[in-house]
């Protein structure tokens, strides 16, 4: 009489458990898509990130169109497919990187006690959002959308930012 072996659970169980179990320290960012996040520039955005920005490891989110870097309340968060902004009253600087590359970003700092600040692409659709925290990067919160210079030049500039001495 034949015995019977035992059943083995099938390779990919396995390999899926193994990644579930080694994963366990993993944390998803949890950042909301913006409404354009489909775009397919937003799909050419993530794929080109850097792995690094200002110290931090770039983390899984839970989002189309979103990265971060860095994990919970600290991440620097990456947001492709927000609302373009319309002309604002708002801070709206050109930042140039060292090889004389410019984004404009409307920069919000309102003091308010979060201690965020949040860059919004001015004159590209779709638009990028990108927050970062103070906690992180201190006084140099520019440096990191200075980094993401060449990132978000692949999606093309439609308007620049204005000051009172560029209107008549």
């Amino acid at each position: 009489m034949r015995r019977a072996l035992p059943r083995l659970p099938a390779l990919p169980a396995l390999l899926a458990g193994a990644l579930v179990l080694g994963c366990s320290a993993c944390a998803t960012v949890r950042v909301p898509a913006g409404e354009d996040a489909a775009d397919p520039a937003c799909a050419q955005i993530v794929q080109d990130a850097p792995e690094q920005l200002e110290g931090q490891s770039r983390h899984a989110t839970s989002s189309q169109g979103t990265l971060a870097w860095g994990s919970g309340d600290e991440a620097i968060v990456l947001r492709c497919g927000v609302a373009p902004p319309g002309p604002t009253t708002q801070m709206c600087t050109t930042l140039t990187d060292a090889d004389g590359t410019g984004v404009d970003w409307i920069i919000d700092e309102d003091g308010s006690s979060d201690g965020i600040v949040r860059f919004t692409t001015y004159g590209r659709t779709p638009a990028i959002d990108l927050t970062v925290p103070r906690e992180v990067v201190g006084d140099q919160a520019s440096a990191a959308a200075l980094d993401l210079t060449d990132l978000v030049t692949s999606i093309p500039a439609e308007r620049h930012c204005l000051g009172a001495d560029d209107v008549q």
